[in-house]
């Protein structure tokens, strides 16, 4: 009984699974969450370079500046602007100087104006881009488009935003071609501009230019481009004289569209005011009202480009005003911002605009710019209209210039000062060799050049051209800044005179 008692157990004991031993603790640590994966490192930003010698080297060996010739290029001194407040600006030095130029005249409202550099700042914290695209919008975008309507000549109530002045008159051929395809004329494609004229460097704008220096090298450009005499009286390329020419530069005009066949011209562009090239030559009062005259008769669209002369350069809000003009099309910029950021626009009257953006519209029009009507440019520029409202600057330029005019015409006594002109805060003063024959001086002699060079080291910023010196400052300008303008520009004309020309 007992063996068979033990043989059970043993039995039970072998179908049991066997006994697994006690497991060890482990000496692996225990187990974590997986690890996030390495996140970029954000890099320190590149050193400022303070060092004057490299920051000279930087700017020689890697920046390409605008309009540098090639002894320009060649020179290794680069003069570095860093701050400036109202009309004066300083360099590295801490040396100070009147901009009377406005950078490119465009500093309207002058330098250090908070007011616009807190207007982008808030923009941008809030909304620093959104492309103004088919149906999208930015608050700023559409502000200024309304804050515009009201200040351009009636019935120019639609406007394509841009980044700069050849963008806004490259899209203005565009509208003015293809709003005549869509009034029955296809072969409507041709535009006249004129002689030392100015409109641009994009290849379209190019086109327009009136010097053959700026053009030739960009041979072949846009076709269909003619030219016309410039309302230049001082220099009548026509060997005229006003009142005698009977407007003969403006007949020109007709003469080329009948020539040409006006189911053949869709545009003429011209600034109201001409650029620097001129002198900033002022057309006689009935040059503008013919030209517009002349263009209804054909069917030709008129575009100002008013890039130059637009908000209070003239003394006007547009330089059209002058001559209670309005044209088909107006491109603008500069001024719109004072240059605190990059903007252009196209003003295009509504009758044109209907024809492609609305219910009854019946064209497409395929054209955008990514960073046109930024919201923060669109931003500078309703502050920097605040600040115009706010201070009166526009009747400030006529007021103000009409004052330093006044001074500029006394520097006329000079033997070589043949011609000072302008209008509101624009100026030029043209030197000759004989005031009797307007016989310039010779090229090679460099006068203007050494004219501008010995300005800066007086203190004064200007720009040469030709046989010119031209002067647009900021509309912020004092009558203390005039005067010293003019007293600065009064010796180095005595020092011309006395030693670089003998």
């Amino acid at each position: 009984m007992a063996q068979k008692t033990q043989k059970k157990a043993r039995n039970a004991a072998r179908s049991r699974p066997a006994r697994r031993p006690a497991k060890k603790p482990s000496r692996k640590p225990a187990r974590q969450p997986a690890a996030a994966p390495p996140q970029p490192q954000p890099q320190a930003p590149a050193p400022r370079i303070v060092d004057k010698a490299l920051l000279q080297h930087a700017a020689i060996e890697h920046v390409w500046p605008n309009f540098a010739s090639r002894p320009d290029l060649a020179r290794k001194e680069p003069k570095f602007i860093v701050s400036g407040e109202g009309a004066v600006v300083r360099d590295a030095e801490g040396r100070e100087y009147i901009d009377a130029f406005a950078g490119i005249l465009t500093t309207q409202c002058g330098y250090g104006r908070v007011e616009i550099a807190d207007a982008v700042h808030e923009q941008m914290k809030r909304m620093a881009f959104y492309p103004n695209l088919i149906d999208f919008f930015s608050e700023t975008v559409a502000r200024l488009g309304e804050r515009l309507s009201h200040l351009v000549p009636a019935g120019l109530d639609r406007f394509i935003f841009s980044c700069d002045g050849s963008e806004a008159v490259e899209v203005a051929l565009k509208v003015a071609q293809r709003y005549q395809q869509t009034q029955g004329f296809p072969r409507r494609y041709k535009v006249i501009a004129r002689r030392q004229s100015y409109h641009g460097v994009t290849l379209g704008a190019l086109s327009l230019n009136g010097t053959t220096a700026f053009r030739q090298p960009f041979e072949p450009l846009l076709p269909g481009v003619r030219h016309a005499p410039a309302a230049h009286c001082y220099r009548c390329e026509l060997g005229l004289a006003y009142p005698a020419c009977e407007l003969r530069c403006a007949k020109e005009v007709e003469t080329i569209i009948r020539w040409e066949s006006p189911d053949t011209v869709s545009a003429m562009i011209l600034e109201p005011v001409m650029g620097v090239r001129t002198g900033f030559a002022v057309p006689p009062r009935e040059y503008l009202p013919e030209i517009r005259r002349i263009c209804d008769r054909y069917g030709v669209l008129l575009i100002h480009d008013e890039v130059l002369t637009g908000f209070g350069r003239t003394g006007k809000t547009f330089a059209c005003e002058h001559w209670n003009v309005t044209p088909d099309l107006m491109a603008m910029a500069k001024g719109l911002t004072s240059g605190y950021l990059p903007l252009g626009a196209t003003a295009v009257k509504q009758v044109i605009a209907q024809k492609f953006i609305g219910e009854a519209a019946e064209h497409d029009f395929i054209h955008g710019h990514t960073f046109g009507g930024h919201p923060a440019s669109c931003a500078a520029a309703i502050a920097n209209l605040d600040l115009f409202d706010k201070e009166g600057l526009t009747d400030r330029a006529h007021r103000l210039g009409f004052y330093l005019r006044e001074k500029l015409n006394e520097l006329r006594k000079h033997p070589t000062v043949g011609d000072v002109r302008g209008i509101g805060m624009l100026f030029a003063i043209e030197f000759v060799k004989d005031k009797k024959t307007k016989e310039k001086f010779p090229p090679e002699l460099g006068l203007m050049r050494r004219f501008r060079l010995r300005c800066w080291e007086s203190g004064l910023i200007v720009r040469n051209e030709a046989d010119l010196i031209a002067l647009a400052p900021p509309l912020v300008l004092t009558r203390e800044q005039a005067d010293k303008i003019v007293a600065i520009l009064e010796k180095v004309i005595t020092e011309l005179e006395q030693k670089w020309i003998k």
